[in-house]
């Protein structure tokens, strides 16, 4: 064969791969737009309620419950309350809440600093940075950028779904007004398996968006909450916010919701519960004679090496976390009843012993706590005790 035919031979196979690689990328592109133009699945004006499965006076006494919750008042009127404390007093207290103390924000006064720029800007004046800002999908909340921003990615939104809030709720912004749809619309458009952190992201889906069917990012990826559930598991469980502890409470969430709402398979569902079985066992195994945990609750003893006496805010933080996912976790993948109150009366203790200021330094941590005691009494802290006023206080 001459060289002038290997040459044409060699351009003619050349050309056709190129062209048949071409051709893939055209059709895969084809087929990537026509996934992000895919319709979403449609959310619910109300987010899914899940309430508290167990009443159990042996965790924790009327007089102890009565007593935390007066210690953990959300007193953050004045100017400039954190936005990390706002949003984690409401997903504790509820809408619902009003208090007797005028330090106290209500619950519907702490909603709508979040949402209505009046009051945002009553709070934290014209110069502060806004939380919430207009984008091409909706309204974005602005994260880890000041203490006027949210803590978390879609922290905010999962705490108003926790809350309650329907999607039709209104949100006022510097540039007019919109909806909690607008931010939810944001969030679902802007997510991406690639992100830090997911944990609240998945709340906020599951709860609003309960479904089996599979949803496109931006990004082309193909999602559904099987799939968000075993890449929640497979990380090292004390690895992320608050020691991992998000992540197995967004877990317990994906399962209450399955038993409403198909939203996981059985296969993965039996995996999910496996997991938090497996997870109690380390707990079960790490627990401090004192009845809290430390960060290397998993048994992973990453901590070995240092203080001998851990600080009191991290044993707080990580025993508050836990109390409060095994509030809402199903039968199946609790301890031995004695784990759980042996924790709660820790808790009780060291909020007796907290002062004010203790208190206010440590508020993220405790509101969990604090929230978590009320659920192990079947109910949810605005519910708790009233007055004669119908406002929350200690009988």
């Amino acid at each position: 064969m001459s060289d002038r035919v290997r040459l044409t031979v060699f351009v003619l196979v050349h050309t056709l791969v190129v062209g048949s690689v071409l051709a893939g990328i055209a059709v895969r592109a084809t087929a990537l737009s026509e996934e992000r133009d895919r319709p979403m699945p449609e959310p619910r004006e109300v987010p899914v309620h899940v309430p508290p499965l167990r009443d159990d006076p042996s965790v924790v006494s009327d007089d102890e419950l009565r007593r935390v919750l007066e210690k953990l008042r959300p007193r953050l009127r004045g100017p400039k309350p954190k936005i990390n404390h706002v949003d984690h007093a409401l997903r504790f207290w509820g809408v619902e809440a009003n208090f007797e103390d005028p330090r106290c924000l209500s619950g519907v006064e702490m909603r709508e600093l979040l949402v209505d720029y009046r009051e945002f800007r009553s709070a934290w004046g014209e110069d502060a940075r806004k939380l919430l800002v207009r984008t091409e999908n909706g309204v974005r909340v602005r994260v880890q950028e000041g203490a006027s921003t949210s803590s978390h990615v879609d922290h905010t939104l999962a705490s108003l779904a926790e809350v309650g809030t329907p999607l039709d709720y209104p949100v006022l912004l510097d540039s007019g007004e919109t909806t909690v749809r607008a931010i939810f619309e944001d969030a679902r458009r802007r997510f991406s398996l690639n992100q830090q952190e997911y944990e609240w992201s998945t709340l906020a889906f599951v709860l609003y968006a309960p479904t089996s069917e599979p949803w496109t990012t931006t990004e082309g990826q193909s999602i559904d909450f099987n799939r968000l559930a075993r890449r929640i598991v497979r990380q090292q469980p004390t690895f992320g916010v608050c020691y991992g502890n998000h992540r197995v409470h967004a877990l317990v969430m994906l399962v209450r919701v399955d038993d409403e709402i198909d939203v996981l398979d059985d296969e993965t569902r039996a995996f999910v519960i496996d997991h938090l079985r497996s997870l109690t066992e380390r707990l079960v195994a790490t627990q401090a004679e004192d009845g809290s945990w430390d960060a290397d609750w998993d048994g992973s003893d990453r901590l070995a090496g240092g203080s001998t006496r851990p600080p009191l805010e991290r044993r707080v933080l990580v025993t508050g976390h836990v109390l409060e996912w095994w509030s809402l976790a199903p039968e199946e993948v609790l301890p031995p009843r004695q784990v759980v109150r042996d924790a709660a009366r820790w808790i009780v203790e060291q909020v007796d012993d907290f002062s004010e200021r203790d208190v206010t330094r440590y508020y993220t941590y405790l509101s969990h706590a604090g929230r978590a005691l009320a659920l192990w009494r079947g109910r949810f802290p605005h519910e708790v005790a009233f007055d004669r006023n119908r406002r929350v206080g200690v009988e």
